[in-house]
């Protein structure tokens, strides 16, 4: 295995891996391609993995090569995460070096994930490790990931009806070995927050939270759908949290609202303010255009926030019961969305019927509790399942998953300032994560 000079941090957060190894063997161990930072995978693996320890699977955060330790953030480091091949930026000596850490650490089974190194690695590891996938994505690079290695992939974990659909449809997977569990949200982080009476004050109360860019998010709609309601004399005001890549262009279309004190921007929020935030809100706004199983849309609801979405087809219109938790409208008709947000202003007690309605049924479907139940079944499903022959390919085979077939031009032929725009530019447009979570 290839162990390289790390900062004392970063020594801690590798050998935690092999501390645990001794007493945790008895249980089931996964290792999960993901980086500690803020972000949507590890967010998952963060609050899944308290819950699975109680059903005896120790869930790894593993993180491999240069450029997975460059995004590290010492902060979200846990007693699960484990730093592989800190300064290699090759990919073949980074998936070896997880193979060998697999086989030293008695690793049961492998979601890749993201990472390319893991990706990489899946054609190679001993046949005594069963391989999963998790797809949380709905576009072409994220199921094509999702697909990678398929002849070793025992199951495909989906996070929304859209996912399945989309594999089966157009990527040739076998509906059988498809398992769909939706993200999941610890609904004591809201309690306070959902017994908020919503509908009382003189106006409706708005929030959106998320990142301010418009390619996913779709935050530039959100003007127009507030200069409708201001036309129609709807009272209310807006708290919009967050920062993006659009932001300016977003704060100029709203001076107007700004001046009579309609809309504020609050900025960042740090995960602790999230619940306050959305206990402050009564409609909440959500006009991405395309997500995978979004986690800021399941906690407005476990808040007990209303939500008025685009139709995203077996994403939000699975979310959200349309006329009972909250309102989902045709892609990019502001006025129609508008009109949703409108009926609160004459309707206060559908308001708080549906935040009511939206808080019980998050905590019915999307319970952190729930969604670790699910996962710790299947994952024991699939350790008594009979393993299907595999023979690992040999090391002069090694090509680069081909999903990632332009992986080494980023990190070797640019120079490391460019690479860092151009992947600043990939987060803000939500692709970042097909290269670097």
């Amino acid at each position: 295995m290839i162990i390289c000079c790390l900062s004392e941090c970063r020594q801690r957060l590798f050998l935690l891996g092999l501390e645990r190894v001794n007493h945790l063997k008895k249980n089931i161990i996964i290792a999960f391609g993901s980086v500690p930072k803020d972000g949507g995978t590890f967010t998952f693996y963060r609050t899944l993995r308290p819950e699975l320890l109680k059903y005896g699977i120790d869930l790894r955060c593993v993180s491999v090569g240069k450029a997975e330790a460059d995004l590290i953030e010492d902060a979200f480091v846990d007693d699960g995460c484990v730093l592989l091949a800190e300064t290699i930026t090759d990919v073949k000596e980074q998936a070896k070096a997880f193979t060998d850490w697999c086989e030293e650490t008695g690793i049961d089974i492998v979601f890749a994930i993201n990472s390319v190194a893991i990706l990489s690695a899946l054609p190679h590891l001993p046949e005594k490790i069963r391989v999963m996938a998790r797809c949380a994505n709905a576009f072409d690079h994220g199921y094509k990931i999702t697909v990678s290695c398929y002849e070793r992939l025992t199951r495909i974990v989906t996070t929304a009806p859209r996912h399945g659909l989309d594999l089966i449809n157009a990527y040739g997977v076998d509906r059988d070995r498809i398992h769909m569990i939706p993200n999941g949200i610890d609904p004591s982080l809201f309690e306070g927050a959902a017994q908020n009476q919503r509908g009382e004050d003189s106006v409706l109360r708005l929030g959106f939270l998320g990142r301010l860019e418009h390619n996913q998010k779709g935050v530039l709609f959100l003007p127009e759908i507030l200069r409708y309601l201001q036309n129609q004399g709807i009272k209310f005001t807006c708290k919009i949290a967050g920062k993006g890549v659009h932001g300016k262009a977003f704060e100029a279309e709203l001076k107007s609202f700004f001046r009579n004190k309609s809309v504020e921007l609050v900025g960042a929020l740090k995960p602790s303010e999230v619940p306050d935030f959305l206990g402050s809100v009564d409609v909440y706004l959500f006009p991405s255009q395309f997500e995978g199983c979004p986690n800021a849309l399941l906690e407005a609801i476990m808040a007990g926030c209303v939500p008025v979405s685009w139709k995203l087809e077996g994403i939000t219109d699975f979310i959200i019961k349309d006329g009972d938790t909250g309102f989902v409208c045709p892609m990019a008709d502001c006025e129609a969305f508008a009109a949703r947000i409108a009926e609160f202003s004459e309707h206060r007690d559908r308001l708080e019927k549906m935040s009511a309605a939206a808080a019980y049924d998050a905590r019915e479907r999307f319970s952190q509790a729930r969604v670790a139940a699910d996962y710790a079944r299947l994952i024991k499903d699939v350790m008594h399942m009979p393993q299907s022959p595999w023979t690992p390919l040999p090391w002069s085979f090694f090509r680069l998953d081909p999903a990632f077939a332009n992986y080494n031009i980023w990190q070797s032929i640019l120079p490391k300032s460019f690479s860092r725009i151009i992947k600043n530019c990939l987060f803000y447009v939500g692709l970042s994560d097909r290269y670097y979570d």
